[in-house]
């Protein structure tokens, strides 16, 4: 087995996941994400990637699969990258999705990236992804499934409600308590 190490990052919309993605990717892990396997899945059924085909597309792959398929269909990628690199996986959305992860993967760490509700909803309207739709239907939609769940069984949280700076601090000491330089 690798002595790459794995981490998994969760967090509502907006909290600044992709963020923490940016800081390990510039230090040389390879970053994965689940919404690219969704997106991607999107695009075979020929469809816009708005949020609402997002959400649905997302929904479906869940009934029709299990609520582990959108981890399940990243993991082939997951082992071969984690040969030759640190692995951040960003989006991590379910209980099912962390614990098909670990069955492959026991040795990860989980990091959930929390920020109030009024600071995630004015960084969506300000950024311009075509997943950032309805901002309370995408709420409903991941909580429900279970978000909650995952975020308290982080074994890190990194609180996002300040300046950018201020963040980036953060990310940048939290990532030393657990010894990532």
């Amino acid at each position: 087995m690798s002595e790459n190490r794995i981490i998994v990052l969760a967090g509502p919309p907006g909290s600044g996941k992709a963020a923490v993605g940016l800081v390990l990717e510039e230090r040389g892990w390879k970053l994965l994400s689940l919404g690219d396997v969704v997106r991607s899945e999107v695009a075979s059924r020929n469809l816009e990637p708005t949020s609402s085909n997002i959400g649905s597309v997302s929904q479906d792959m869940r009934d029709e699969f299990g609520p582990a398929i959108v981890m399940e269909r990243l993991l082939h990628d997951i082992e071969a990258a984690v040969e030759h690199n640190h692995v951040v996986i960003d989006g991590l959305r379910q209980i099912e999705e962390l614990e098909r992860l670990q069955s492959s993967q026991p040795r990860m760490i989980v990091i959930a990236v929390e920020a109030s509700e009024s600071h995630r909803r004015e960084r969506i309207n300000s950024r311009l992804r075509s997943d950032d739709g309805n901002f309370d239907e995408r709420e409903a939609r991941e909580w429900g499934w279970g978000l909650e769940m995952v975020m308290q069984l982080a074994d890190l949280t990194i609180k996002n409600d300040g300046t950018e700076d201020d963040f980036t601090a953060s990310i940048i000491h939290s990532l030393h308590s657990i010894g990532v330089e």
